[in-house]
């Protein structure tokens, strides 16, 4: 009796094998997919959810900004916030002082805010700093300041470098974020203009004594006023009224 051979399609392939080609040909189309989607993901689309993105748009939409500076140039008040981004230890303080001074006397323009990047720690630079003054020569730089702050939590869990920033910059409306990452990654390279820009604002807060804590150089017709160790709003409220 001659051995009995397994079923087979009239082309000579067996059923089995056909449905082996298939879910192989679906896996790997899938895998297709999965690459070209990673290769085109835009900037901050892994991240939807940052927090503070849609507050940018109400505290700082339509407020004139010119890289550091925010509000009128012809403001008659003018105020140095020397703040360290990174520092969980005074986001409060950032959030309940320069949001309400933005909405009010910044837009009104009374006031106009100049962002130094002041390091808390024994580095003159920080990472985020350079996310900051990449947004900043868009025009952003107090929209990405903001975020880095409302994000200081995620920015514990995950790793804080490139890709989160970058993550944040996708979250600014309007702002381009190819444009941005080349900006960041040429500010990044040792001995760039960014960088001796930061440390020239290191220096700077230095050159007045700020100490290792946020401070306001406040100036107007009347004076100038240097707010030390993380001041309340109304301490920069009175300040103001002082020099203005």
């Amino acid at each position: 009796m001659s051995p009995v051979n397994p079923a087979t399609n009239p082309d000579g392939t067996r059923p089995g094998r056909i449905w082996v080609i298939l879910i192989l040909g679906a896996a790997i189309v899938a895998l297709a997919i999965g690459i070209i989607g990673i290769s085109t993901q835009e900037p901050g689309e892994e991240f939807k959810d940052v927090v503070g993105a849609q507050d940018t748009r109400q505290i700082f939409g339509g407020v004139r900004q010119l890289d550091d500076r925010l509000g009128n140039e012809d403001a008659p008040v003018q105020i140095q916030v020397f703040a360290d981004v990174q520092s969980s230890t005074y986001q409060e303080q950032f959030l309940d002082t320069i949001p309400p001074v933005v909405t009010r006397q910044v837009r009104d323009g009374d006031v106009q805010l100049l962002l130094r990047n002041r390091s808390l720690t024994r580095n003159a630079t920080e990472i985020s700093f350079y996310g900051v003054q990449a947004a900043a020569e868009q025009g952003y730089g107090w929209q990405f300041a903001y975020l880095m702050v409302r994000n200081q939590e995620e920015a514990e869990k995950r790793r804080l470098n490139e890709e989160f920033l970058e993550t944040l910059a996708g979250a600014i409306e309007k702002m381009d974020q190819i444009q941005w990452k080349e900006d960041f990654e040429e500010g990044i390279e040792p001995g760039s203009a960014m960088e001796e820009d930061l440390i020239d604002q290191d220096k700077l807060a230095i050159q007045l004594e700020i100490r290792d804590a946020p401070a306001f150089v406040v100036t107007g017709p009347n004076g100038t006023e240097v707010l030390q160790d993380g001041p309340d709003l109304d301490a920069l409220q009175l300040a103001i009224d002082e020099v203005r």
